[in-house]
């Protein structure tokens, strides 16, 4: 078993939902997967899973209804009870796009309220979610004396080589989505400096050039390859590797 407890952020479609199916229909899932999304009544594939698994709870959530978070805390704590929340995948996110391109927005048309927004939802909203589980993830750490993994407590940031400053591949125009995801970088290893003696493991993970939404038809990996690759990967997952940024594969990738 990955954990007894998960949460997924974004679980509408893409690598959010392939996150929940795979983590449902394993051999041995975990006692409590949670899927958070906007709008739950319009998530056909998710609600089919719910009816499936009796393990998956599904909360309306958007992650930037800051007001919001303290309704969704509280289903949280009794969806997973007194052992808390063991992992935490915060994998919603957006990306700055218009008509001209696949990706990005040319500079001279990049406009500061969309730069804004995507530096909201993917920068800020996971830190505020992570300090509002903070409690719940503590006590799954408390809970248990074993070894710093997914398995006692951590948060996966879902990250892109694209934050790569040291690797720098892609259109450079895709401004708005490499800065909010250096930045969530920059979190994670800030958080786990802050909050690693605790017991809580950070790990900021690029899922590869996915064929969702947002990575279009290019990509080079399905959603079941990537996810099926990271489910192996955070299972693996130790001390060693806390603040670390990596690829699905398991490489370390450059800052």
């Amino acid at each position: 078993m990955l954990a007894q407890s998960v949460l997924v952020t974004g679980c509408s479609r893409g690598i959010g939902l392939e996150f929940v199916r795979q983590l449902v229909s394993c051999d041995k899932p975990p006692a409590v997967v949670i899927g958070t999304c906007r709008n739950p009544d319009k998530a056909e594939e998710l609600q089919q899973l719910a009816k499936k698994y009796s393990n998956l709870k599904i909360i309306k959530f958007d992650v930037v209804d800051y007001a919001s978070l303290p309704r969704v805390v509280e289903e949280v704590g009794r969806a997973v009870g007194d052992g808390g929340l063991n992992l935490l995948i915060n994998n919603a996110g957006v990306m700055d796009k218009c008509p001209s391109q696949m990706f990005g927005v040319p500079l001279q048309q990049l406009e500061a309220k969309l730069f804004s927004e995507v530096l909201e939802t993917n920068t800020t909203a996971p830190l505020m979610l992570i300090k509002e589980l903070l409690p719940l993830l503590r006590k799954a750490a408390a809970s248990s004396s074993g070894p710093m993994g997914v398995s006692r407590a951590a948060v996966i940031n879902m990250s892109t080589i694209l934050a790569s400053m040291g690797s720098f591949v892609g259109n450079a125009d895709i401004y708005g989505y490499r800065a909010s995801k250096t930045a969530l970088n920059m979190l994670t290893k800030a958080l786990s400096v802050d909050l690693g003696h605790e017991g809580l493991l950070f790990v900021a993970l690029h899922p590869g050039w996915v064929q969702t939404d947002m990575g279009t038809s290019a990509g080079m990996m399905t959603t079941e390859q990537s996810v099926r690759d990271m489910l192996q990967l955070m299972a693996t997952l130790t001390e060693k590797n806390n603040g670390g940024f990596l690829a699905h594969d398991g490489s370390e990738l450059p800052w």
